[in-house]
């Protein structure tokens, strides 16, 4: 019986993406299929490896066109027929009990809608050679339920593209905009999920920083998004002081300080001129120090947040459904 629809995204990667589909090949259970999408056209490798395994759970899909990471991704959230899905990137690669264990989670609890295990880090280095960190996403071994709201989600995400799983039924309801910057489609696509989300503290899973990536490297078009990230999570709010003095409060902790973020979300979007009262002098000093470096910058990510108004009504719709969720759930 096949159980889990798996999506493999590959794009330029070849000698990853076998590691990738042996992964796949050694889970523990066997009830799988899989789809690899290749998203460079001219690149034949993809297609006749995967022909040579002779593996009828494995359906070859050669992109026309280059879709770009965003489109791509987006198609793991179509919809199936399976219970649960998951998405294996050609960078990564899973434990052989990565399946088995998180069906079971999945199994265990209807509530959870979405769930994702712990990663190990490797770097990789010149000669297709890898270094394992020995370091976890996450503490080793704890397990947790995350209700909305929490405070990293403001600016961040908890849950991890490639170690996830979710089921089919519920899907389609996590597509994203296309135009979104892909280095935060796991940011944004996070404020779609059903509250409470899943963490099994194991790490079942591998995460690589390769040496070459498909994200921006454009920090400014970061720093957008996370404007309207974080403009969201305040506005959407039922209480929009108590949300944004206790998140201030909380990333005064991080490091780096993301306390411009603040700044530029009250000054392009939240535009209430009663925030700036809850600024330290401390963080009023760090902001100044920002706008030394990067003040010249401000009109491209005034622009940038214009230009991507699909993005923001996005996350303001979504991240209100959460809200609402969470107000459900303290009722009950």
């Amino acid at each position: 019986m096949t159980r889990c629809r798996i999506y493999l995204f590959t794009y330029k990667r070849n000698h990853l993406l076998t590691r990738a589909v042996k992964s796949l090949l050694n889970q523990t259970v066997t009830g799988w299929v899989c789809e690899v999408h290749n998203d460079c056209p001219e690149d034949p490798f993809p297609a006749a490896f995967i022909s040579s395994l002779n593996d009828h759970r494995f359906i070859m899909k050669n992109h026309a066109k280059n879709l770009g990471a965003v489109a791509s991704f987006n198609l793991a959230f179509a919809g199936c027929d399976e219970p649960y899905v998951s998405i294996l990137e050609d960078d990564n690669w899973w434990e052989p009990d990565f399946l088995k264990e998180m069906t079971a989670v999945m199994d265990n609890d209807a509530n959870i809608k979405v769930s994702w295990c712990n990663m190990v880090l490797w770097h990789e280095e010149p000669g297709n050679l890898w270094t394992n960190t020995h370091k976890t996403i996450w503490p080793d071994g704890q397990s947790q339920y995350f209700w909305w709201p929490q405070h990293r989600q403001a600016i961040s995400a908890l849950h991890s593209n490639g170690a996830m799983l979710y089921r089919g039924e519920h899907a389609s309801a996590y597509l994203v905009p296309q135009s979104i910057l892909f280095n935060a489609v796991e940011l944004i696509r996070e404020r779609s999920f059903e509250h409470p989300i899943y963490l099994h503290g194991k790490p079942l899973a591998n995460f690589a920083v390769t040496l070459a990536t498909a994200r921006d490297n454009d920090r400014y078009s970061w720093i957008a998004t996370q404007v309207m990230l974080l403009a969201s999570f305040i506005t959407a709010s039922p209480d929009k002081t108590k949300t944004m003095k206790e998140s201030l409060a909380y990333h005064r902790l991080q490091r780096p300080v993301p306390t411009a973020t603040f700044f530029l979300a009250n000054i392009f979007i939240l535009k209430d001129n009663r925030i700036y009262k809850y600024f330290t002098i401390a963080d009023w000093l760090l902001f100044g120090k920002w706008l030394l470096g990067n003040g010249r910058q401000l009109n491209y990510i005034k622009q940038y947040i214009a230009l991507h108004s699909d993005t923001y009504q996005f996350l303001l719709r979504q991240t209100g459904l959460r809200y609402r969720e969470a107000e459900q759930h303290a009722q009950n």
